[in-house]
């Protein structure tokens, strides 16, 4: 019996390399289809196509049995395709409302004038639908990661599709936003609508998905019932060979200090915040939205300038007021916004990867950059990173989000760092490539540098982290050992529970 969405033979390549060839399967009106492969294996690549973004090499779509045209956007929006991609796709100085109906703009009757008061109320109805707390009259570029990823999600659901493609959408949101979303995908089930759900958390596959079609390296690997599916066999049909997690992870930590931070403070983001980061240590920080973790870690970086307090390396102080103070004292940072301050998606993967580490590169005449040591960097970054492109002159945009992922990494692991700052390190990555990613991280300790880490997954902080720094309104309220985590003593810190005594007297 034949789907309703049927896909057939479909092969898309580029710059002569095959992102997905003669891929088949089926999904079922109404249902859950999960999509689920390692980074690379074509998933989004895929989805791109079913939204108009990309345009097939070979094959065909159908829906309902009837044969879908779909050159464009609107051509799947046309066929009822609507499509939450990985990486946004907002306009961060318009509000939230007219972001969500960029398309189906309310207009005053024979005027042609936007209703903007119409508009806000469409979209406030809608936001309070899907419980999303957000002012639908806010500029999206003030809002966080997550929340522009929930206005990304409101925007898709606008305009009543009956197929809903969700790339990623958890990847940047918190325990209690997963669980609004799962719900959202509760309800769109019992409405009809078919969800196609691209997700790298097994969990959330096996509380919402009917079925599950793997791929791997662009090709078709097996379509199955979630009932016959456990974790370990679709991680094995993922990356094609077991991976075995059980191993404790070796730690690092060693005596010496390799960062201080004493008494730092910024008005109305975080105050009172003391610690120290030890050699070898993965120092993860936990809390929920709006905690002040991340505005602490920028103004470590130089993005922001706190207001007072102490910073120290290696025991010496040092002032920090700019991105290049903190990167000439051996401080790196990893963004968890790859789109928006990350990559640069016209520039080419060797540009990407070298953009920070160019200075030290030999010059000819005093002035012109040696390519040949611009290449050498990106191949010893990509041999230690696994990373797959086609050319080092391809545009970044077109690798998948964990290649571009893994260049964001090796672009700061050229220069001689000792301080790492990751938010969300493995955001959107799949199994295999996290294993890579915690590969990494184990080299780096082992190497002696320090890790300041954001997860969002707590499972993830606590199989990862050597300590972690709980936050609470701008405040550290917890500080726990690895031998003493668990979830519920992290959450009641980040519910404001308890008060880190040590927050005052640690010394430098």
């Amino acid at each position: 019996m034949s789907g309703f969405l049927e896909i057939r033979h479909v092969s898309k390549s580029f710059y002569g390399v095959f992102a997905l060839k003669d891929i088949s399967f089926d999904i079922e009106k109404g249902s859950v289809h999960a999509v689920m492969g390692e980074n690379g294996a074509g998933k989004s690549t895929l989805m791109k196509i079913l939204g108009g973004v990309y345009q097939a090499d070979k094959g065909e779509i159908f829906i309902r049995g009837e044969k879908q045209k779909l050159d464009s956007v609107q051509d799947a929006r046309k066929a009822g395709i609507s499509v939450i991609y990985q990486e946004f796709n907002l306009i961060p100085d318009l509000t939230v409302a007219e972001n969500i109906f960029i398309i189906d703009t309310p207009k005053k009757t024979g005027l042609g004038l936007v209703d903007k008061k119409k508009q806000n109320e469409n979209a406030k109805k809608l936001l309070e639908s899907l419980k999303i707390n957000i002012n639908p009259k806010v500029l999206v570029g003030n809002l966080s990661v997550s929340e522009k990823q929930m206005v990304e999600i409101a925007k898709a659901l606008a305009h009543d599709s009956e197929i809903i493609i969700m790339d990623e959408p958890t990847a940047a949101l918190n325990d209690d936003e997963v669980v609004s979303l799962c719900q959202m995908v509760r309800n769109l089930k019992e409405q009809g609508k078919t969800v196609i759900y691209i997700s790298h958390r097994l969990k959330e596959v096996f509380d919402m998905a009917d079925t599950v079609t793997v791929l791997r390296d662009g090709t078709y690997v097996a379509t199955k019932p979630i009932s016959e599916l456990t974790e370990n066999l679709i991680i094995k049909l993922m990356v094609g060979h077991e991976i075995d997690g059980s191993k404790a992870r070796k730690s690092y930590v060693k005596r010496e200090v390799v960062l201080k931070v004493k008494d730092l403070k910024k008005a109305g983001m975080f105050e009172d915040v003391s610690f120290e980061l030890h050699k070898g240590e993965i120092l993860g920080l936990a809390g929920l939205m709006g905690c002040g973790r991340e505005e602490m870690l920028s103004a470590l970086y130089g993005l922001i300038k706190a207001d007072s307090g102490e910073i120290w390396m290696e025991g010496s102080r040092i002032q920090i007021n700019s991105v290049k103070d903190a990167i000439h004292k051996g401080i790196c940072f990893l963004t968890d916004d790859r789109k928006d301050s990350g990559i640069l998606p016209l520039m080419s993967v060797q540009e990407n990867m070298t953009m920070i580490s160019i200075r030290n590169l030999r010059k000819k005449l005093g002035f012109y950059l040696r390519s040949q040591d611009e290449l050498e960097q990106l191949n010893t970054m990509a041999g230690v990173m696994n990373i797959k492109y086609a050319e080092p002159s391809q545009k970044i945009t077109f690798l998948s989000g964990g290649n571009q992922q893994k260049v964001l990494l090796g672009r700061n692991l050229l220069l001689q760092n000792k301080v790492f700052i990751m938010l969300e390190p493995t955001r959107g990555i799949d199994v295999g490539a996290k294993e890579e990613i915690y590969k990494l991280l184990r080299r780096l300790t082992q190497e002696g540098m320090g890790v300041l880490a954001v997860f969002s997954d707590m499972n993830e902080l606590i199989q990862v982290c050597d300590r972690a720094l709980v936050f609470w309104q701008g405040r550290i309220t917890g500080e726990i050992e690895r031998e003493e985590f668990n979830k519920e003593k992290i959450l009641s810190y980040a519910a404001g529970k308890g008060r880190r005594k040590s927050c005052e007297t640690v010394q430098v």
